[in-house]
């Protein structure tokens, strides 16, 4: 009876024992040091030192192969940490990647700052042993991750005879935090030995919490003395050259004809020369308001450098909800992000510049970011240019969104509010009202909960017709019985403009189901699981079932990164409410269809300089059989050079095409080609090309970047497009596509 009731007790002591910080106090110093990676300054053996690692993988709370030392400085301006990490055998470290915001496949070492020491939210500095720097913005205890924030700081690492040293650099004035005599941040720290594929973070945790490394609620705590730091301001004008040739169809439709433009016009002003001038410069600005909020402002924003969207071959029912890929938009992203377990997101920022298929103008915008006494804050205003020729209106966005924190663990509350106004005559507008709640039982259970409305002109007759509802409950860990299970109800109108809907008037109730062992250590295998993803959802105005989904799906994963996944059985019941077109050659009837499908994955072991993985399935497709390949393969041939291909295969056997009996035949091939030539941190060319016989294209993307510091950057950027069956349509289509040629200078100087 005693050793019942001891147990529990236990179990709770050590649950507190690993969540206890560990406060340590950095070495304040007055003379300069220099950032070269050999942490051979007297200051660095006076600062206090941490070497209490765990492996996080491959072994969860096992010993580190080999030993890592941390330390940290700091002055009124820059923020030292020196990392030394011993290796057995220092000519095995891996050392291939040059390229900016690559992460993951080298040695190196990582460090988080919970500048709030809120538990919650952090800015992480990631670098490998050529100095490649990584940044990222980390929220909701690293459930959320902005990884396209980049910020001002440096690096510097040094090989030697025991392994390396790698020093950090970090100014003030890139952290947010809040002023006063006596300054806690939390702290914690990484170190990948890529070739063992060994992952240790530090302070030691529990390790059978999910996201082990980066999970704040574990950091150690550092204490900073009279710490004092400007608000920066900085202002990044840009200027642009750019050349455009398209091929339009003639008056009379009977062939192509090319026009071209140099210097591309946006048509702020009726005067070509003064049109041309104001339509290819612009600026941007930062400013810290505080050392808790940030006022980013932009004038005539572009976005020539941005990656092109990757093509899709989209086989469901609903549009394909595609990322974001503007730097402007992605910085700060999750101040703003209000989503729902389905996918479905109140505010998408991809609503801002694309309409109606087009790329419109964005005139000017302003956002205003940050965290004040627990409450994280998101607000942006952006002003677009209307477009005649596709009837696209001038539009004024404006998106709030907050959440407070409630308690240590990233519980929140927090709502959003978005506005759509047709700046021209019409003031029309549309607005997006919603409400959210995140409760963490503890670092491994969460209980959500979330409502949204959609209003026409702030009118609310008849809100209860376009309100969306959910609830969840989730529980992650690295083993043991892992879940999710989440109840959407959407009404008829739900209609967010600013956002993404899959389709309103439905129902969902989905779950994720898993249980996951641990193989003994001294085993291959890191983990066994199995998994299951139950679904129902409904027409909510009927109450008529649309599709029932159930799978199986066995796996495991090895120490040393090979993953292993087979779905062998894949049970599928949908309704098609009107007929589906895939193509002119291929439709599908309205009604019901029962599918059973098989799928495996396989990826390949982590640690070295090439790899892949590949996906495949068999089985039913509304009415058809269907074949899915889907291999992806790269190869770092030297730390310069590196290519990747990505082949996707899709065949679709069909018996009808409608209630014709007339067997059909969809057939697809996708390749996407990256080649990635990395001179040096500073300076890159990439390549990315896709080919689609669907749409019988290939598009090219070459982009040349010189960038010999942060915020100063020169960029050249090529988009070709060729057509492949220049038969298919009737004019004949031209071999070359549209062609798009663009230079582009940013300058950013620090006021």
């Amino acid at each position: 009876m005693k050793a019942t009731l001891l147990l529990p007790l236990i179990i709770l002591y050590s649950h507190v024992l690993w969540a206890q910080p560990t406060a340590f106090y950095p070495l304040r110093i007055s003379e300069p040091m220099t950032l070269d990676g050999k942490l051979n300054e007297p200051a660095w053996q006076q600062t206090p030192m941490q070497d209490n690692f765990m492996q996080t993988d491959p072994i969860p709370g096992g010993a580190p192969s080999d030993r890592t030392e941390v330390r940290v400085l700091y002055n009124n301006e820059y923020l030292y940490i020196g990392f030394r990490c011993f290796d057995s055998l220092p000519d095995k470290i891996v050392r291939l990647n040059l390229d900016r915001d690559v992460c993951c496949q080298d040695d190196g070492t990582a460090i988080i700052i919970d500048t709030y020491n809120d538990k919650n939210t952090g800015t992480m500095f990631s670098s490998n042993t050529l100095n490649a720097r990584w940044d990222e913005q980390m929220t909701s205890d690293c459930t959320s991750e902005d990884n396209s924030y980049n910020t001002y700081w440096d690096v510097a690492s040094h090989i030697d005879s025991v392994g390396y040293c790698t020093e950090y650099r970090i100014p003030f004035s890139s952290l947010r935090f809040e002023t006063k005599p006596i300054i806690t941040m939390g702290f914690r720290v990484a170190r990948l030995i890529y070739r063992k594929n060994e992952l240790l973070t530090c302070p030691r945790m529990d390790p059978s919490v999910a996201s082990g490394w980066c999970n704040i609620s574990y950091a150690n705590e550092m204490v900073f003395e009279g710490l004092k730091s400007k608000t920066p301001f900085y202002i990044s004008p840009y200027a642009i050259a750019n050349y455009s040739m398209q091929n339009v169809l003639n008056e009379d439709g009977t062939a192509y004809e090319k026009q071209s433009e140099f210097l591309v016009r946006k048509n702020y002003a009726t005067n070509e020369t003064l049109d041309k001038i104001i339509s290819n410069i612009g600026v941007d600005a930062k400013w810290g308001l505080t050392k808790n909020l940030t006022l980013d402002l932009t004038l005539n924003t572009d976005f020539a450098q941005a990656e092109v969207d990757d093509i899709i071959i989209n086989l469901s029912k609903y549009e394909v909800n595609l990322p974001e890929k503007r730097a402007f938009f992605l910085e700060s992203a999750s101040n703003l992000t209000f989503s729902f377990p389905s996918g479905n997101e109140v505010f998408i920022s991809r609503s801002i510049g694309n309409e109606n298929g087009a790329i419109v103008p964005i005139i000017a915008g302003a956002r205003l970011t940050g965290k004040v006494h627990g409450w994280q804050i998101g607000t942006l205003d952006m002003q677009t240019k209307s477009i005649g020729d596709i009837d696209v209106a001038p539009h004024n966005f404006f998106v709030f969104r907050t959440r407070k924190d409630i308690d240590k663990l990233g519980s929140f509350i927090g709502g959003i509010i978005t506005n759509r106004l047709n700046t021209d005559s019409t003031h029309s507008s549309n607005q997006s009202i919603g409400i959210s709640a995140l409760k963490r039982l503890n670092t491994e259970v969460s209980v959500l909960a979330g409502a949204a409305a959609t209003l026409n002109d702030a009118d609310f007759t008849g809100v209860g017709k376009s309100m969306y509802y959910s609830v969840g409950i989730y529980r992650s860990a690295s083993y043991g019985f892992l879940y999710g299970a989440s109840l959407d109800v959407v009404e008829k109108n739900f209609n967010p403009v600013m956002g993404y809907l899959d389709e309103p008037d439905h129902g969902l109730a989905s779950g994720n189901f898993s249980y996951q062992w641990r193989a003994k250590e001294k085993s291959k295998v890191e983990y066994w699981y199995v998994n299951t993803n139950p679904s129902y959802r409904w027409t909510l105005s009927t109450g008529k079932q649309e599709t029932l989904y159930a799978d199986l799906s066995p796996g495991f994963t090895m120490k040393h990164g090979v993953g292993f996944n087979v779905t062998v059985a894949q049970y599928k019941v949908d309704t098609l409410f009107e007929d589906w077109y895939l193509d002119e050659h291929n439709a599908i009837s309205a009604g019901t269809y029962k599918m059973f499908n098989n799928a495996f994955y396989l990826s390949s072991p982590s640690g070295l300089g090439y790899g892949g993985s590949l996906n495949a399935s068999y089985g039913d497709f509304y009415g058809g059989k269907h074949i899915y390949i889907n291999p992806d393969v790269y190869y770092n041939i030297n730390r310069h050079l590196s290519v990747g291909v990505t082949y996707e295969y899709n065949r679709i056997a069909f018996d009808k095409f409608l209630e014709v009996d007339s067997s059909t035949l969809y057939q697809t091939n996708l390749i996407r080609l990256r080649i990635s030539y990395i001179i040096s941190t500073k300076l890159s060319i990439k390549l990315y090309t896709q080919f689609d016989d669907l749409n019988h294209t290939i598009t090219g993307n070459f982009r040349f970047r010189y960038n010999p510091r942060e915020g100063t950057d020169l960029y050249i950027v090529i988009d070709q497009g060729l057509n492949t069956d220049l038969e298919a349509f009737n004019p004949h289509l031209p071999r070359t596509d549209n062609r798009e040629v663009t230079v582009k200078f940013v300058k950013t100087f620090e006021l």
